[in-house]
């Protein structure tokens, strides 16, 4: 069976005016067309709809029963395509980011705020993951988009940069180091050092090495989330480093930050996707936003 939306279109539209010169001015077709579609119509149901009298159109005991479940195809479909328009539009979606709790806690819920102020229609999903599980949670579908510092990533992943942000040394107020304008790595290492994740780790130690072979990372703490590195470093079991992005976090914890020299470490903070896969509208409008505001801070 063929049957079009161009035909029960014009069947609901003649059975609801009861004439087919107002349901052709409806539909911005001619009577003859019209009457085309409701001839073909009835040729693939195999079954008359409508007849014509001196009182005007009325409904064959098929076409009363044919009429409702025609109806509700239409309004279905109507939804569906109004629904996809807002799609398009923004008006509505899911946006599921993947993030590191530092950028979880500090860019990202700026840019989630400013989006959803244009966008409020618009189901942001913030999923706070470690560092190394934001290209995970991306490759099997669980996020749209990922906020991470750069690492090396496999093919199917695409990264586009945000911004640069600089490491700083964490310390209490009351520490040695706090009163200076900047340290070295290695009056920073001279202390017990609280470091985060493996990943953390390694590549601050990467970054370490390429300025100096001396300086090495012992540390006497390795934790997952940075909260519990800012509770250690405020009971005085050590110092860390983290991002600048970290500094609204320090006072709650009575803690400051201290830049450091030699070498200077830089982390690039970006956005991953993944490769090859259409985002939907609302996420696609979400990544060039925060692309945007990234460029904002210079």
């Amino acid at each position: 069976m063929n049957v079009s939306i161009r035909q029960l279109r014009a069947f609901v539209a003649v059975s609801e005016l009861g004439s087919f010169t107002l349901a052709a001015r409806r539909l911005n077709v001619t009577q003859s067309a019209l009457s085309l579609l409701i001839r073909d119509l009835e040729r693939e149901l195999r079954l008359r709809l409508m007849d014509r009298g001196p009182r005007g159109i009325s409904l064959t005991a098929a076409g009363a029963d044919f009429l409702p479940p025609a109806s509700k195809v239409l309004e279905d479909l109507d939804a569906a395509v109004g629904g996809t328009a807002q799609l398009r539009d923004r008006r509505r979606g899911i946006v599921r980011v993947a993030c590191t709790p530092l950028y979880a806690s500090t860019f990202v819920p700026q840019v989630v705020a400013e989006f959803r102020a244009q966008f409020p229609n618009i189901d942001i999903r913030l999923l706070d993951t470690l560092n190394e599980d934001v290209l995970r949670r991306i490759l099997i579908g669980e996020a749209d988009l990922g906020v991470a510092p750069h690492r090396p990533t496999p093919p199917e992943i695409s990264e586009t940069p945000l911004f640069v942000d600089r490491i700083d040394a964490i310390c209490p107020r009351g520490h040695a180091l706090a009163k200076r304008r900047t340290v070295t790595w290695r009056q920073v290492l001279s202390f017990p050092f609280i470091s985060l994740t493996r990943d953390f780790t390694a590549r601050l130690q990467a970054d370490l090495s390429a300025g100096s072979s001396a300086l090495a990372l012992t540390p006497v703490h390795e934790v997952s989330y940075l909260a519990t590195a800012f509770g250690l470093v405020r009971y005085g079991q050590g110092i860390t480093a983290q991002p600048l992005a970290a500094r609204p976090m320090l006072p709650s914890f009575e803690l400051v930050a201290v830049p450091t020299v030699q070498p200077v470490v830089h982390r690039q903070v970006s956005m991953f996707t993944r490769r090859g896969y259409t985002l939907s509208p609302a996420a696609d409008g979400f990544r060039n936003f925060a692309v945007a505001h990234a460029a904002k801070l210079g």
